[in-house]
């Protein structure tokens, strides 16, 4: 190549100081003559005009050319400046370089050119525009003509062009967005060549079958854990489709996580010890001034166990978790894991567990990878060799118990012997509006994270973690055949023996009883109350003291719920076994009620003509049978000591007082809105 190129356009390169003066003059007297004898220029004129884009068919431009080129050779070897023409000179097209002409035109390395390729890529520089192949087109005579006189110049018989054909190759485009990333960097990347065709091939395949839905457009990372290496990266659906802007690097676009952000939020409730997987939560209506979050499937299904709330991405009982965060709760958390927090923690509000803060799956995949890991944020790594592993040490996010827990709360239920099969621990995510699907999941070392949407930010209800990106994610998971099971527990997380009702520690009354996992010393695990041995007398249902002799009276064993759980079995249509009243109200201490809802100085929205209203309940010291209410004086009514009171004609300022049947009571004052429906 550099043979031909030398002897094509500058023989006396090595001999000349940036200008050869035969050359110009013979090219101006065939200029004043009216036939071609060639440019005059030598390579690094043709670098010179190249490198300062300058206009060389005026004298003055001709000057200039020949001033940069003099200053070239002054400060530059002769080997430096071949390099460079190499680098920059046009071969066609937007072909910039012998390179990416050599891969274009001839689909192999400069370095496995043969002489017929050389020579036929030493003809374009000259013409690009005329000379480069073109699909179904014969070349021009004259291109033919001028490359078989440059054979014989360099000693090469005719032969040598039998059968050579002129062809254009497609470039390789592997991994665009990511080679986009890396360009500067002259080193191999940690994809893994066969992995990242699976996952492009299968993200291919279920976009084509999504495409009735609307579903056109996706981001994949596979990530190794420990290492944090990049193993597959797909940054969009297609980086030549001008339909979904393609070339948009969706794995570094920030949007709505979803719930993606609650595995974290229940992580540190265990780290802090305010539950286990088996605690009972409060999926139930809630209000927080103007903010009235709700359940994705607008529905609440009173206690459930934290576990299942988590799996089922229940929104209100991650809610009811962070006022009961200490520190500086889930915004400091994702703060000091390296998310961009773009606004002060007022901004999010309690939204926050739900996704108000923006992420990008890259900003995700590394919150994961330490969750599949060390707990440690450590950055991603895009180059072999580029391990942040046993480099700066971070301190972990999450305990080693906490991140085991929370893996293993993330399985599915059905998937039952976790460490015999292969298991992945997920988490689905669904913006408001529809405009985000996620799922991720881990499995072993290997972390997944797949984001479906557009970036047009264009609503879809078929955008839907758990129904669109989910088995997206499960596909990657078999093709790559990552799957594993989860690990052992560590040390300090112990299998223990639990009521199946309450998540407490079983007491004799308990009949039903499960194994669940604690972590030692920090789990908030109690012996149960719940269950209580009662004695019924048989005659009149109502609850006795203790009486061995009486063959009357019965011991049954009854589930005492807290009183606003009863409530909200009663609304989700779940009530449970009342507790028969007793023969004699006996108030076992001094305290007074104390209102739970409406909250004390809250701002309540009723719409107008609705059914609606404040809902009134309050907690009843032990022995207290019937409660009484009290509207701005008026009374409204009296419920039974765990049962609420809907107050529907409540409006403006609102003093609200509640009367036990001993005398005691306590009173709050609220503000209600009536709004339009």
């Amino acid at each position: 190549m550099v043979q031909a190129t030398l002897a094509y356009e500058d023989d006396g390169f090595y001999s000349h100081g940036g200008v050869n003066p035969l050359s110009l003059l013979r090219a101006i007297g065939g200029r004043l003559q009216g036939i071609s004898r060639g440019g005059g220029s030598t390579i690094t004129m043709q670098y010179a005009r190249l490198r300062f884009k300058l206009s060389t068919r005026s004298v003055f431009g001709k000057l200039q050319q020949i001033l940069y080129a003099i200053q070239l050779e002054k400060y530059y070897s002769k080997r430096e400046i071949l390099e460079a023409y190499f680098n920059s000179a046009p071969y066609g097209g937007n072909v910039e370089g012998v390179a990416a002409a050599s891969l274009r035109w001839c689909e192999k390395e400069c370095r496995d050119l043969e002489v017929a390729e050389a020579v036929a890529l030493v003809m374009l520089p000259q013409r690009p525009s005329h000379r480069r192949p073109r699909p179904g087109e014969e070349e021009l005579p004259q291109t033919v003509a001028a490359r078989e006189r440059l054979l014989r110049k360099l000693g090469y018989n005719d032969v040598m062009l039998a059968g050579y054909r002129w062809e254009k190759h497609l470039l390789p485009r592997k991994v665009p967005h990511l080679a986009r990333r890396l360009r500067s960097q002259n080193e191999n990347s940690s994809i893994d060549a066969a992995l990242q065709v699976t996952v492009e091939t299968t993200v291919q395949g279920y976009l084509m079958r999504m495409q009735e839905k609307g579903v056109r457009n996706a981001s994949v990372m596979v990530v190794d854990a420990p290492t944090r290496e990049v193993r597959a990266y797909l940054g969009s659906g297609g980086f030549f489709d001008d339909a979904i802007e393609g070339q948009i690097d969706g794995c570094r676009t920030r949007r709505s996580p979803g719930s993606l952000f609650k595995p974290f939020l229940y992580g540190l409730a265990i780290d802090q010890g305010v539950l286990h997987p088996h605690t009972l939560l409060a999926d139930a209506p809630m209000r927080f001034r103007d903010y009235n979050p709700e359940n994705n499937e607008r529905d609440f299904l009173g206690p459930v166990k934290a576990s299942e709330a988590l799996y089922r991405s229940r929104n209100l009982p991650a809610l009811s978790l962070m006022p009961r965060l200490a520190g500086k709760g889930l915004y400091g958390f994702l703060q000091s894991s390296g998310l961009r927090m773009d606004h002060e923690p007022g901004h999010y509000g309690m939204a926050l567990a739900l996704g108000a803060a923006a992420a990008s799956p890259e900003e995700m995949a590394t919150l994961y990878a330490a969750l599949a890991d060390d707990g440690q944020p450590r950055p991603l790594v895009y180059r072999v060799n580029g391990s942040s592993e046993g480099k700066e040490k971070h301190h972990a996010i999450l305990s080693d118990g906490a991140r085991w827990m929370l893996r293993h709360m993330m399985i599915d239920p059905q998937q039952k012997n976790v460490f015999s099969e292969d298991a992945v621990s997920f988490k689905t995510g669904t913006s408001q509006g529809y405009r985000d699907a996620w799922s991720i999941g881990i499995s072993g070392r290997t972390v997944v994270v797949v984001w479906l949407g557009n970036f047009d930010v264009s609503s879809n209800p078929a955008l839907q973690g758990r129904t669109m990106a989910a088995p997206l994610m499960n596909e990657i998971f078999r093709h790559t055949r990552t799957m594993r099971p989860l690990p052992a527990p560590p040390s300090m997380v112990k299998e223990v023996e639990l009521c199946a009702v309450s998540g407490m520690i079983p007491s004799e009354h308990c009949k039903n009883r499960c194994r669940g996992w604690v972590l030692a010393d920090v789990s908030p695990i109690v012996p149960c109350d719940m269950h209580r041995l009662v004695w019924i007398d048989q005659s009149s249902g109502l609850r006795v003291a203790p009486r061995d002799d009486d063959p009357n009276v019965k011991a049954q064993v009854f589930e005492f719920w807290k009183p606003e759980f009863l409530e909200l079995f009663r609304l989700a249509g779940l009530p449970r076994r009342a507790i028969p009243e007793s023969v004699e109200v006996t108030a076992e201490s001094n305290e007074p009620p104390k209102i739970q809802s409406p909250l004390r100085d809250h701002v309540y929205q009723i719409r107008n003509g609705s059914q609606e209203g404040l809902i009134c309940k309050a907690k009843a010291a032990v022995g207290v049978t019937r409660i009484f209410w009290f509207g701005n004086g008026v009374f409204l009514g009296s419920t039974l000591a765990n049962e609420a009171l809907i107050w529907k004609e409540a409006n403006g300022g609102c003093e609200i007082q509640v009367m036990d049947d001993r005398g005691m009571s306590d009173r709050i004052r609220v503000q209600v809105e009536r709004v339009s429906p």
